[in-house]
């Protein structure tokens, strides 16, 4: 059966069946009125992206549930802990070392830090380094030049495509920056990077 756009778009985000995102909708519209009053199931892709920006929280909800009557719960709890990674409401937060997820010199980069923060909260394995030498392997965020305000440029883990589920493989990189509200790139970018720019910037994300 044809479902509404906003039903779809979001099956297709989180890698689900459109009726379990329909069952989730009417299981949360029951218990949240902040998804009623957004009633984001006949949303254009316009709307829905503009909601994903404005109330994360609902998408959020939904998006869980949605998992769950999948049968994915280990899924709906990453969902939960990239939503807050994303929002910075899981506390405390614990301090990320200089050399994790980046290299030493752009550790006090705000967006490499959120990024980081989100790809580490959907359990992905951040690479260790002392700037000069790999001492363990894992993704690395790289910050976008001054030109690129509010890019990030994110090397997957040498041992992703082993891994399943929501953030599995490369492309579960993509998956997790855009459930945290992030713009994506869907095609790699030279040295096998994937680029994703910071909410605040995906409705201008290049200077003049």
């Amino acid at each position: 059966m044809p479902y509404p756009r906003g039903i779809q778009i979001l099956a297709d985000h989180i890698g689900v069946d459109p009726e379990h995102v329909a069952l989730a909708l009417r299981a949360a519209s029951r218990s949240h009125a902040v998804i009623r009053a957004n009633n984001f199931a006949h949303l254009t892709p316009e709307q829905y992206l503009n909601l994903t920006g404005s109330d994360r929280h609902a998408v959020a909800v939904v998006a869980n549930l949605a998992m769950r009557f999948a049968g994915r719960i280990e899924d709906a709890l990453l969902l939960m802990d990239i939503h807050h990674a994303s929002q910075g409401t899981k506390a405390p937060r614990l301090a990320i070392r200089e050399g994790v997820g980046t290299l030493p010199e752009h550790h006090d980069h705000a967006h490499v830090q959120q990024a980081i923060r989100i790809l580490q909260a959907a359990g992905l394995p951040p690479i260790v380094t002392d700037g000069t030498h790999e001492l363990r392997p894992g993704f690395q965020v790289l910050p976008g030049s001054s030109e690129l305000p509010g890019w990030v440029f994110v090397a997957p883990d040498p041992e992703c495509d082993d891994r399943r589920g929501f953030a599995g493989g490369q492309l579960g990189y993509l998956a997790v920056m855009r459930f945290a509200g992030w713009g994506v790139i869907t095609e790699p970018m030279p040295h096998r990077l994937w680029a994703a720019v910071h909410p605040d910037y995906r409705n201008n994300p290049f200077t003049s």
